[in-house]
């Protein structure tokens, strides 16, 4: 709880003194006359309320806000079991704000919060379900009171979510009176039970969100209505091998509409939705649905986001295309090579670059464009970012090698976000990898200013035997070389006899090592290389260079190179050298080892884009057009779709208590999600 009895006196000074008249009900006979002026004092009350920079919970300002039990017609001295009535109030409010439709789970829910009982003002503990029920159903309250306190409620969350303070819809709050079983599978039954029960229940929440912000450029006097043709879009992409031909056939087949769109026509008004249309249509609804269903914990902080570029199936042609005089294809949406060999067919790509949320938040597809010949990765990273940063607040953004230019640093500095990527290796970054062997240094550390505009100056010997500069700018551009994981050491092995263990140096060597183990485990990880192809160990190649080094007539070699990682980050948590640890001192070889490790595992998160690529597919209209319009909005629609199989895992995994068992999986598998929402994602709830 962030809100004081402080902070609430500033509120109410302050909504004194923009509304004069506050309280309104004062002046007013709420028992047996007008009731509303009730709810006019509770809605200036929250919005001042959640306009104070540290009142961001919804829960805290329930218990805050003033409802008064005499004006709501309250016999006070006919209350049992001497419960606050005030209390009592607000625990209803909060089941209203929560969208339970009894006290079972209020009850249940209360139980599992004493600090929340508490402040709603409980002293002797927490109501029976009996007294709960006793007040919303034995007449305490007359309807037009019940209906105040109802739009409480919801001012309540429309003004919280006016201010980016979390307040989830009905459909997005676990059932509390699910019983869990002990261990949690994929192919449990009760998994297959909630899936199937919040697939329903959030597809018929999501649907209007969907058609409300998808449009179709369409005439007026249309005889099918726009929305069958999102639905059978959204039914032809949970089918394996449907096209649009066959897909509205059997879309017909099962829909309760009346007309259905033929295949042709689908195709033809989908195709004339431009990439802008599309994209706005896609963040308008993604937009929304994180609105709902922001919780506490998940798309509140700063999140983890990475940028890549995935592409169609290969469309392979032996049908003439178009090129220039030099035999570039003129098409510039399609991107790809011509095969050498005479019976191997051409083979080209649609693209599109992605921002998405990686890590322990819910993973969502933010926003995606087309991508075309000639289109900067500058330009692709600052149009994701100009989007994604208005729809959350993103903490990190992570790009693989194939975006680590300076100008994309500069993008996302303009932008406010950090960016970690992998550095490409020039001469001058090889030599600093045979500096680094030779000293047989785990980690190094420098500023980004420290390497030349292309890599490619000469290297010097003071490059080898010159100490670690030091910069005071702790949030500018850094560079960190971590130990590849082909370069894993293992002849630093603790010695097994008695004295290395009574030897205080041995051990203190000895637990040296063992962090280092732990340290190269967690580089590794950020590689995503698999561990059972790990190479040559970084011991041993350190002494086969060292004997082939006087051959070497420059430094920075091959073999130096694939030792070592060059990571670069403008991240704050990383120290350049020089600066002191903990103890006042300068930091030791394993402290900096610690904090790049700190930094440098975020890396292994980037991965999830990668799954979340090969997810949408599942959720994508096959197609053999050429329009690149069609194919994009296929992708787009796909993502939309997916953002709801990920908000569907989240509530089974909320419902069942299996956060911590599938931290970084899903427990609803994308398969799963598609079986049981063929039977709901493409039909109406009716218009």
């Amino acid at each position: 709880m962030t809100a004081t009895p402080n902070t609430k006196q500033t509120v109410l000074d302050s909504l004194r003194e923009s509304h004069r008249e506050w309280p309104y009900s004062e002046a007013y006979d709420t028992v047996n006359g007008d009731p509303w002026p009730l709810a006019w004092d509770a809605a200036a009350f929250i919005e001042e309320w959640f306009a104070h920079p540290e009142h961001n919970d919804v829960e805290e300002a329930i218990c805050y806000v003033e409802l008064s039990p005499s004006k709501f017609g309250y016999d006070v001295a006919d209350w049992h079991f001497k419960q606050p009535p005030a209390s009592l109030l607000k625990a209803h409010l909060l089941r209203i704000v929560k969208g339970w439709g009894g006290e079972t789970a209020l009850h249940d829910y209360l139980d599992d919060n004493p600090e929340l009982v508490a402040e709603l003002g409980f002293e002797d503990g927490l109501a029976s379900k009996t007294t709960l029920w006793r007040v919303w159903n034995e007449d305490r309250l007359s309807d037009e009171h019940k209906q105040v306190v109802r739009t409480i409620g919801q001012v309540l969350v429309d003004v919280a979510r006016e201010h980016d303070v979390p307040a989830p819809d009905e459909v997005f709050h676990p059932d509390t009176s699910v019983d869990t079983p002990d261990g949690i599978e994929q192919d449990d039954s009760t998994v297959r039970d909630r899936t199937i029960a919040k697939t329903r229940e959030i597809w018929q929440q999501a649907k209007p969100i969907v058609t409300e912000n998808y449009e179709l450029p369409r005439g007026k006097n249309t005889e099918v209505h726009d929305n069958a043709f999102l639905e059978a879009h959204a039914f032809i992409g949970s089918r394996e091998e449907m096209y649009a031909e066959n897909g509205t056939w059997n879309f017909a087949a099962e829909t309760t509409r009346n007309r259905v769109q033929t295949g042709s026509t689908h195709r033809h008004h989908l195709q004339k939705i431009g990439p802008d249309a599309a994209r706005k249509m896609h963040r308008d609804t993604t937009r929304e649905l994180i609105e709902r269903a922001r919780r506490d914990s998940e798309l509140v902080d700063g999140v983890l986001v990475s940028i890549d570029i995935t592409k169609s199936n290969p469309y392979r042609t032996k049908r003439k295309i178009e090129s220039d005089e030099d035999g570039n294809v003129t098409n510039t949406w399609l991107l790809g090579y011509k095969n050498d060999g005479e019976d191997e067919s051409t083979e080209f790509y649609f693209q599109w670059a992605s921002i998405q949320i990686v890590g322990l938040d819910i993973p969502l597809v933010l926003d995606a464009i087309p991508v075309h010949r000639g289109l900067s990765r500058v330009a692709i990273v600052d149009q994701l970012l100009e989007t994604a940063t208005d729809m959350v607040d993103i903490e990190l953004v992570m790009m693989d090698r194939e975006f680590a230019h300076d100008p994309v640093k500069e993008v996302c500095e303009d932008h406010g976000v950090w960016y970690l990527n992998p550095g490409k290796m020039h001469s001058s970054e090889r030599a600093t990898c045979t500096r680094l062997r030779r000293q047989e240094k785990l980690v190094h550390i420098e500023s980004d200013e420290a390497s030349t505009a292309d890599g490619d100056e000469g290297t010097t010997l003071d490059d080898f035997t010159a100490e670690e500069t030091t910069d005071d700018d702790e949030g500018g551009r850094k560079r960190v070389y971590v130990p590849a994981m082909n370069a894993e050491r293992t002849n630093d092995t603790i010695e097994d006899d008695e004295d290395s263990v009574d030897d205080e140096a041995g051990e203190e060597s000895g637990e040296e090592d063992v962090l280092r183990q732990e340290l190269l485990r967690d580089f590794a990880e950020a590689t995503d290389a698999d561990t059972e192809d790990v190479g040559q160990m970084f011991g041993d190649v350190i002494d086969e260079v060292r004997e082939e080094e006087e051959e070497q007539e420059l430094p920075g070699s091959k073999e130096d190179k694939e030792l070592y990682m060059l990571f670069e980050t403008n991240h704050p948590d990383l120290e350049l050298p020089g600066d002191t640890g903990e103890d006042g001192d300068e930091m030791s070889e394993l402290e900096k080892a610690h904090m790049a490790a700190r930094v440098i595992r975020k890396y292994k998160h980037r991965w999830g884009i990668e799954n979340g690529f090969k997810q949408i597919k599942s959720f994508r209209v096959r197609t053999t057009s050429m329009d690149h319009e069609y194919r994009f909005f296929n992708f787009l629609y796909a993502c939309t779709m997916y953002n709801v199989w990920r908000l569907t895992d989240l509530l089974v995994k909320l419902e069942l208590r299996a956060e911590s068992e599938f931290r970084y999986e899903p427990l609803v598998t994308a398969d799963l999600f598609l079986t049981i929402a063929k039977d709901y994602v493409g039909l109406d709830p009716p218009d």
